[in-house]
């Protein structure tokens, strides 16, 4: 077995390089061979310097190819390339700004094995950053890791349920049977170059066309998250480009996410007037309601997702360059 381990990455030197490190501590699958391929989204190499410390920790063959057409969506397909091109049998993806645990890799292909998965997904656990925070981000990290902690409990339920085959899936902790993959033809739609949501399309159309979804819960990856995503702004930007794309890649019905939207801003409404009571951590909430309120209605309205505009980068990069 042939496991390529994979990761996009853009101006995160440092989180790409924490990331490197706890790939060299975890520990491999038996009997399994591991190649690391790695696509850099730039105009130029800026992570050299970790990728070459990287290949002095680990046995195995390291890979870095530069992809120059901005966007996630493009990063993945070059990511996914490079695995079909050595020959892989299974492509496992995170995000650059986490870090694995030690068992990551050994449960997530033993749970893909033991059920068969041709598409799975895991847990990925929120953790504070580095360095003191503020009253209102620690409110919106505390809604973020409650949000999180519900998502994954709800998705253990899915399994022990049979239902996992109905959730979406996405690439910050990711594995991908490679034969289904190149069987079916699925990839991801770089019509979505700043939206977001390319993973879930690549999971919409993964499931339509047959393949097998399912949810390893035991196999966790950690989010350290950025203080300057721990706003009230950035929380409420995040839903609603979030809830955009759920009403235009799920194809929601219009009135009923007119309708939810219009619930959403009644509940924002009811936090904020709670505020003496929920303190901060209810106005954290109100803003994620509204943020999900304006998203629904901007689906339903034809308005489009610009989360990873490059006017946005200072919100997704460590630098600006």
């Amino acid at each position: 077995m042939l496991i390529a381990v994979g990761a996009i990455t853009r101006r995160r030197p440092k989180m790409f390089g924490d990331l490197l490190d706890s790939f060299a501590r975890m520990r491999r699958p038996d009997g399994a061979r591991l190649i690391f391929v790695f696509a850099e989204n730039d105009t130029e190499f800026g992570v050299t310097d970790q990728i070459e410390a990287f290949r002095a920790q680990v046995p195995e063959d390291v890979r870095l190819e530069l992809e120059p057409r901005p966007g996630i969506p493009m990063g993945r397909n070059k990511v996914l390339d490079m695995a079909l091109e050595a020959g892989a049998d299974f492509l496992t993806f995170v995000d650059d700004d986490e870090v694995v645990t030690e068992d990551w890799l050994v449960e997530l292909i033993a749970g893909v094995e033991a059920r068969a998965l041709d598409l799975a997904g895991a847990p990925v656990q929120l953790i504070a950053p580095e360095g003191a925070m503020t009253g209102w981000n620690e409110a919106v990290l505390k809604h973020l890791q409650y949000r999180s902690d519900r998502r994954n409990r709800d998705r253990r339920r899915m399994v022990a349920d049979g239902t996992e085959g109905e959730m979406n899936i996405y690439t910050n902790n990711w594995c991908l049977r490679l034969a289904t993959q190149r069987r079916l033809g699925v990839r991801f739609d770089e019509a979505l170059q700043y939206t977001g949501g390319s993973d879930t399309r690549f999971s919409l159309d993964m499931k339509a066309a047959g393949g097998r979804i399912g949810w390893v819960p035991d196999a966790v990856v950690e989010e350290p998250t950025p203080q300057k995503r721990l706003t009230l702004t950035y929380h409420y930007k995040r839903a609603r480009d979030q809830a955009t794309n759920a009403v235009i890649l799920n194809r929601k019905d219009p009135v009923r996410s007119v309708l939810q939207g219009v619930m959403r801003i009644v509940d924002a409404i009811l936090l904020v007037i709670a505020f003496p009571v929920t303190g901060k951590y209810g106005i954290a909430k109100a803003a994620h309601k509204l943020g999900i309120a304006m998203g629904r209605f901007r689906g339903v309205f034809g308005a489009t997702s610009s989360h990873y505009d490059p006017d946005a980068s200072k919100f997704h990069t460590e630098k600006a360059k």
